[in-house]
């Protein structure tokens, strides 16, 4: 059976992808044996600090055939970091603190008493004692890794961009997820955006997607159904409903479908691996949400202490200071 493209016409056999996403990937009997092929691979994009956390399928459901072809990995050192970790943060911090203190301090004893007076009052609003538990670190990294016989390839990252989301859930006054996504082979960051529409509560994503092979820009939006068995997204393109992620009411994970009826787009396999991406991530979608609260209420009262890794100030930086 072929579809037919909404907006462009074209036809094609009907294929979809499907993303299973596992509850606990440590405990997966599959994982152990994938974490060992994964860290011999000759692609460092995977990690120590990285487990398996899902599969990727491509589908042609007329002639019932699945074939697995992508691995999904997660760092659970920055998704979770370890007690351990927080305190060597905290450490640091309390160093940083007290040598920025001394050169404040020394600078206003030359500048006179009053000065120095006025800098303590204005240091702060709260300042209770931070502990361990206070420092902030975590974010979603994904990364998805093309498995064939012959070798295992990164081919995708999802990234939460943690900064972009206190921005506009302080902008917004509602809890807004931002993410980047870079793909193998493929020169331009997506951003991928939680929207506020008025009157809606289910959470609605955009993005924008440049098509090298037709030189055509694409933008897409996805919508999560008011109500649906299981997390359900319909997919629109320029406006016009393209497709959908099919999320499964009985699974461990978060296990979704993707069906994609624009030839033009579901023949792009780049689109269907940025697809792919954001279904992996939808499962932590309400952690996330968790998170950015809790970082708004702590930027409000003054007791922020959310560290920026340095891969997402690098995604931050101006892209084109390398061409000056």
């Amino acid at each position: 059976m072929a579809t037919e493209g909404i907006v462009t016409g074209s036809r094609q056999k009907r294929l979809t992808r499907f993303v299973d996403m596992w509850a606990a990937p440590g405990l997966n009997p599959t994982n152990i044996e994938i974490l060992s092929k994964l860290k011999s691979a000759e692609d460092r994009q995977f990690s120590q600090n990285m487990s398996v956390t899902g599969k990727g399928f491509e589908e042609d459901r007329q002639e019932h055939k699945r074939e697995e072809n992508v691995l999904f990995g997660i760092r659970h050192d920055v998704w979770r970091p370890s007690k351990e970790v927080r305190e060597k943060t905290l450490v640091a911090l309390q160093k940083k603190v007290a040598k920025e203190s001394r050169q404040k301090k020394a600078k206003a004893r030359d500048a006179g008493d009053g000065e120095l007076d006025q800098m303590v009052v204005e240091d702060g609003f709260d300042t209770s004692p931070v502990t361990a538990n206070d420092i902030d670190k975590s974010r979603l990294v994904i990364k998805m890794f093309r498995n064939t016989a012959t070798r295992i390839r990164w081919q995708g990252t999802i990234e939460e961009l943690s900064v972009r989301e206190i921005q506009n859930s302080l902008g917004s006054r509602r809890a807004l997820a931002s993410f980047a996504v870079i793909l193998a082979d493929y020169e331009h960051l997506i951003l991928i955006q939680e929207n506020r529409r008025l009157f809606r509560i289910p959470p609605s994503y955009s993005f924008s997607f440049y098509q090298p092979k037709t030189d055509r820009m694409w933008y897409v939006d996805m919508d999560c159904h008011w109500v649906s068995l299981g997390i359900d997204y319909t997919i629109r393109a320029q406006g016009r409903q393209i497709g959908k992620i099919d999320g499964k009411l009985v699974a461990l994970g978060a296990d979704s479908r993707i069906h994609v009826m624009e030839p033009c787009l579901a023949e792009d396999e780049q689109f269907m691996d940025l697809l792919s991406l954001f279904a992996s991530s939808i499962g932590y979608h309400r952690e996330i949400h968790d998170h950015i609260r809790q970082r708004v209420r702590n930027v409000k009262t003054g007791r922020s202490v959310h560290f920026v890794e340095d891969e997402e100030m690098w995604l931050l930086k101006n892209p084109r200071r390398i061409a000056r």
